[in-house]
């Protein structure tokens, strides 16, 4: 069976661009990276299907799944959980677009390897998020399962010095915060007909470069993580609880400079210890410090 990097894009809000990182997300693993690449839209609109079956095909095997949408309905976990183990098997990688209800119980997030959430700067969004992500904080801060790895997508963004009233919002779960993904007033004719990572457009190309490298590599951390003999590597080690003014977090990632590679030789790999790999391996721009 293929053990597939799973990752989930979900907010329990709409329009926050969930499908737009989900069929750009799947073209980058599947176009720049090489990877057998499965996208499953579990939102009734399907937006991202609809984006990656209308654009120029590049390998993605794109299904979607209408699920029930009865309060604590077991058909909606059931058809979910089949259609994740059947992307598994054939895939590399496999990208969900799924905009949350109680249908699905909190525990279905552990099936996931990254569980990114999308919003943007404003104060809506951003308070949305914020419930969002400690409601479910037990579920990122479990000892007893292996918890997701949680990743705030800063998505829209236009200015990040217009918002520095707004965030002193503390998250009662460890994350990560990705690059930004910027906004741009075209956009929307991308629809599909295009995907990011092959516009000619340089701007947008090269900021969706950056988030798609930044999420292969948490990929590729927790890969390691999970293969890690006991002792080796204590994934606590890597998640932390973060609070504070995420506004400094902001300027940390567009202030830095990062050059760390998008992965390491494979013999070189071989020869250096997990911890040593993991640590060269984390972008700064992605990694967030502790209390």
């Amino acid at each position: 069976m293929s053990k597939a990097l799973k990752v989930l894009i979900t907010s329990q809000k709409g329009g926050v661009g969930k499908s737009t990182v989900s069929a750009n997300l799947a073209a980058y693993f599947a176009y720049i990276s090489g990877k057998k690449t499965s996208l499953i839209d579990f939102d009734h609109q399907a937006t991202s299907g609809k984006w990656v079956r209308k654009a120029y095909p590049i390998g993605i095997d794109c299904k979607t799944v209408d699920l029930p949408n009865a309060k604590g309905s077991g058909i909606a976990l059931l058809k979910a959980k089949e259609a994740l183990r059947k992307a598994n098997e054939s895939s590399e990688v496999v990208i969900t677009d799924l905009t949350w209800s109680d249908v699905l119980p909190p525990d279905f997030l552990f099936e996931f390897d990254l569980v990114l959430v999308p919003s943007s700067l404003s104060r809506v969004e951003l308070d949305s998020t914020l419930e969002f992500v400690n409601r479910f904080s037990y579920v990122f801060n479990s000892r007893l399962k292996t918890p997701p790895k949680l990743v705030i997508v800063p998505s829209r963004v236009d200015n990040l010095d217009t918002y520095e009233s707004i965030f002193s919002k503390s998250f009662n779960a460890g994350f990560f915060l990705s690059p930004p993904v910027m906004y741009s007033t075209s956009a929307n004719e991308f629809f599909g007909t295009e995907f990011f990572v092959m516009t000619s457009k340089k701007e947008i190309r090269e900021n969706f470069l950056e988030f798609g490298r930044s999420i292969e590599q948490l990929g590729e951390i927790e890969a390691d993580l999970k293969s890690a003999k006991a002792g080796d590597v204590r994934q606590s080690s890597l998640t932390h609880k973060v609070s504070g003014s995420i506004l400094d977090r902001f300027r940390a990632i567009r202030n830095s400079n990062p050059t760390a590679p998008v992965r390491a030789a494979a013999n070189d790999s071989a020869r250096l210890s997990t911890t040593t790999r993991l640590k060269s391996a984390i972008p700064s721009f992605l990694m967030m410090g502790g209390d």
